[in-house]
């Protein structure tokens, strides 16, 4: 049942100065999950506007007019079919988005003063021991804008883009529609601009950036070891790596041959930070 607008109202400011006063009560995950199971899409709205006030959204049943996504019987279809092509090669992430306690679309009006997107969202709730996390699937874009220096977009990287602009865990850091884990969207990509003993403008930033300023984080590197002659068939681009960047030590670990959706399957489902994944593509020396 749908709360009336003094209803919600009413639920937000209870549930904000529970958070204020220090109390237990949003990061209950009994009441976490109440707050979906109750109030659907309400329920994600109380979600949004105490923990994420900065990104603010409308929130939509799936499948109304102009939404993206169609509504779908359970969240395996519908990230099946959000991912189209892609879901293939994503069996880690699909099987993980399987286990979404509630889904829905959003739409999100970009923040002026910062380097945000805008536009249609797909909502995944996904259970964790502190109630549900919200993991969000940037809009489809054919065309997606880019503008690194010196840089052309992955062939990979358009891939996915066609299927969603950005996709990862919600947050607010920064300023802007942040993800982590996850890809950013197109229009975040950077060149980190560092004095780190390495050339920045052979990398690429795809992920949330880490650190005062926002560098870090996992970037395509070009020109570095591990990128390797590919077999006949294999997926990926030519003379690219996946490398981590950290903005005061420069590049930590070895570089991971390019294989960006194997890659991408493995890290969104969480495989240790302190090491880096392997590549799924047969690569050969």
């Amino acid at each position: 049942m749908t709360l009336s607008t003094a209803g919600l109202k009413s639920l937000i400011n209870t549930t904000r100065k529970a958070m204020k006063a220090g109390a237990s009560y949003i990061s209950d995950p009994k009441i976490r999950n109440a707050l979906l199971a109750d109030h659907g899409l309400d329920g994600v709205r109380v979600l949004l506007a105490c923990e994420h006030p900065q990104w603010a959204a409308e929130v939509f049943a799936l499948g109304q007019d102009g939404c993206p996504w169609p509504a779908a019987a359970t969240p395996l279809e519908l990230a099946t079919a959000a991912f189209g092509p892609l879901a293939a090669q994503l069996p880690r992430l699909l099987k993980r988005l399987s286990g979404a306690t509630f889904t829905c679309a959003v739409q999100h009006k970009p923040q002026p003063d910062a380097p945000d997107l805008g536009g249609w969202f797909l909502l995944y709730a996904l259970p964790e021991r502190s109630g549900p996390t919200l993991w969000i699937g940037g809009p489809p874009d054919a065309n997606p804008t880019f503008t690194a220096t010196g840089w052309e977009l992955p062939a990979e990287l358009s891939a996915f883009y066609r299927q969603h602009n950005g996709f990862g865990v919600l947050l607010d850091e920064f300023g802007w529609t942040g993800v982590g884990p996850g890809l950013q969207p197109s229009v975040q990509l950077a060149v980190p601009q560092l004095d780190a003993e390495v050339k920045t403008n052979d990398l690429l930033r795809l992920s949330r950036g880490e650190g005062d300023a926002g560098e870090g984080g996992w970037c395509f590197s070009r020109g570095k070891p591990g990128a390797r002659k590919k077999k006949p068939g294999a997926t990926g681009d030519t003379g690219l790596s996946i490398v981590d960047f950290d903005d005061r030590l420069g590049i930590r670990g070895e570089a991971v041959p390019f294989d960006f959706i194997g890659f991408f399957d493995r890290w969104m489902v969480g495989d240790p930070q302190d090491e880096l994944p392997l590549a799924e593509s047969p690569l050969e020396d």
